[in-house]
């Protein structure tokens, strides 16, 4: 049974595994060998070698090659505040809609009004108010990751058992206990779904924004400053380098907070 178990289990690593890898990679490699066949036309399409050695030479902290990490940590700095901030406000706003009649009668109309709004939409107005700043990118992320928060944790409040604050209620449990011990546990799992969510249209949002309101880093600035300079190489890499962080960010690192709690405690989540 043991050696049958190992047998399954190496089976389904090597599906997870080697499906994505070879899924992936015979495109890469008819790439190269296109740009190989055809010199005439690497320009427009460079060879995925030529790209990774771009990358490669560009992951370095010295002053002459380094841009690259300047890029990314501008990003990721921006979209962690962001996201941050867009967390705080997206559940103060969600908790006022699930449990006060005030929040619900004003707040979900305009939610359900502005949530259309692509968050792009608002970067010429903050531009005229605030000018091309790391503000702007800030609030732009915060916009397009607090609608699915709000939409979560409003979610996860109606969905939750009223009877544990009932049972709270007869125990004698302050505001704050309950809110600590009843509440929070109880729409985590939601928030963490609204976080991982917002997060993956935040990132997108901010690669945009960056390309119009980042002053001299970013991904998004890297990739519209080489398209001025008809620097194909440098923005095929920038699209492998938002593609890649955007995978880790919302499946790998957000996906493990979710994995140890909505998914181990066996709550399905309604999307």
């Amino acid at each position: 049974m043991t050696y049958v178990g190992s047998i399954s289990r190496l089976a389904s690593l090597s599906n997870r595994i080697g499906v994505p890898i070879i899924a992936i990679g015979l495109p890469l490699l008819a790439w190269e060998l296109l740009s190989a066949i055809y010199p005439s036309g690497s320009f427009l399409f460079p060879a995925p070698s030529s790209i990774a050695r771009l990358i490669w030479s560009q992951l370095s902290f010295d002053n002459q090659n380094g841009e690259l990490i300047g890029h990314v940590g501008y990003s990721l700095l921006r979209l962690l505040v962001g996201v941050a901030l867009a967390t705080i406000v997206g559940t103060i706003i969600g908790a006022l809609i699930g449990f006060t009649q005030w929040g619900r009668m004003i707040l979900r109309p305009l939610l359900s009004l502005f949530m259309p709004v692509p968050a792009l939409a608002w970067t010429p107005i903050f531009l005229l108010l605030i000018g091309i700043d790391n503000r702007t990118t800030i609030l732009i992320v915060l916009i397009a990751a607090s609608f699915e928060i709000i939409v979560n944790v409003a979610s996860g409040i109606d969905n939750m058992n009223r009877r544990l604050l009932w049972v709270a209620d007869s125990m004698g449990a302050t505001n704050m206990q309950k809110l600590t011990k009843v509440i929070i546990p109880g729409i985590l799992p939601y928030l963490i779904t609204g976080v991982k969510l917002g997060t993956g249209f935040a990132w997108r949002s901010l690669i945009a924004a960056e390309m119009l309101a980042a002053g001299s880093y970013g991904l998004g600035f890297m990739i519209y400053r080489a398209s001025e300079l008809l620097d194909m190489k440098t923005i095929y890499a920038g699209l492998v380098i938002i593609a890649f962080l955007g995978y880790v960010i919302e499946n790998v690192l957000i996906g493990r907070v979710e994995a140890a709690t909505t998914e181990r405690w066996g709550i399905q989540v309604e999307r």
